[in-house]
């Protein structure tokens, strides 16, 4: 008896380090058979069924993440195609960047307009006065000798005003901002201080002008913002621009021949 116990627990510790499950058995223990069996396995339940909703709510993430890369896939293509649609206007489409003649004229004539509708219209009076008439009366002739002759005053030289040629130039830059569109001479952008740096240029040399690349050259502008402000100004009707072995811009001789006279003085 005692061996064939020995040998029992031999095999059970066996069937239990290579994992299989240990079964009470009627016929060896003599344990009924109504009885409830033990599995070793079974503290392993709970913690594998969370383990098995874990990895379901896994594989749900992981499919709205693939939903999410197959709604960025459809974004990628339509935000090319609208990109390609802008590049490709931009490319047939020539546009100045810069305002033109008529944006002015339309600009001007709206001011015309505003300044009729503001003048009062004053009623026309049609009825006529009589003018009263006027006695005629005889002057009798006086001898020569008994006028006085009074000394012709002497006739003095008038004095030269003294020109500021400073306040000259400051007048002109300020006419000439003032008639620019609102991007151009808005106090609080940068592109008014840049306007009048160019300007102040072309007043100091009104009958040279001067080079696109000596202006860059003395303004520190990218040659963008440079043919910007200068084509602003061209369009304005103030700057002409010369075709002289290069591009040439100065004032407009036939608009500021006083002030190109006083700095020639």
């Amino acid at each position: 008896m005692n061996f064939s116990l020995s040998v029992r627990t031999e095999q059970q510790n066996r069937r239990l380090s290579r994992g299989y499950t240990l079964k009470k058995n009627n016929n060896s223990t003599g344990v009924p058979s109504g009885s409830n069996e033990y599995f070793i396995l079974d503290c392993f339940e709970t913690p594998l069924i969370e383990l098995e909703k874990s990895f379901n709510n896994l594989s749900e993430h992981f499919k709205n993440i693939k939903n999410v890369q197959t709604s960025l896939d459809e974004f990628n293509k339509a935000f090319s195609g609208f990109l390609y649609g802008v590049k490709m206007n931009a490319h047939c489409v020539e546009f100045s960047e810069a305002p033109t003649k008529e944006t002015f004229a339309s600009f001007i004539k709206r001011q015309e307009d505003l300044k009729l509708m503001t003048i009062p219209k004053t009623p026309i009076n049609t009825t006529t006065h009589k003018t009263p008439r006027t006695k005629v009366t005889t002057v009798k002739s006086i001898p020569m000798s008994k006028l006085q002759t009074t000394p012709a005053p002497k006739l003095q030289k008038p004095r030269r005003r003294k020109i500021n040629k400073e306040m000259e130039i400051k007048g002109v830059i300020k006419k000439i901002v003032e008639s620019l569109p609102q991007k151009y001479r808005g106090k609080q952008q940068s592109n008014r201080g840049n306007v009048e740096a160019i300007l102040k240029l072309l007043c100091l040399k009104p009958n040279e002008g001067l080079y696109m690349e000596e202006i860059i050259q003395r303004t520190n502008l990218t040659r963008f913002r440079c043919c910007e402000y200068l084509n602003a100004l061209v369009n304005s009707g103030h700057v002409i621009k010369i075709s002289k072995k290069g591009q040439v811009f100065k004032l407009d001789p036939t608009e500021y021949a006083d002030f190109i006279h006083i700095m020639n003085i």
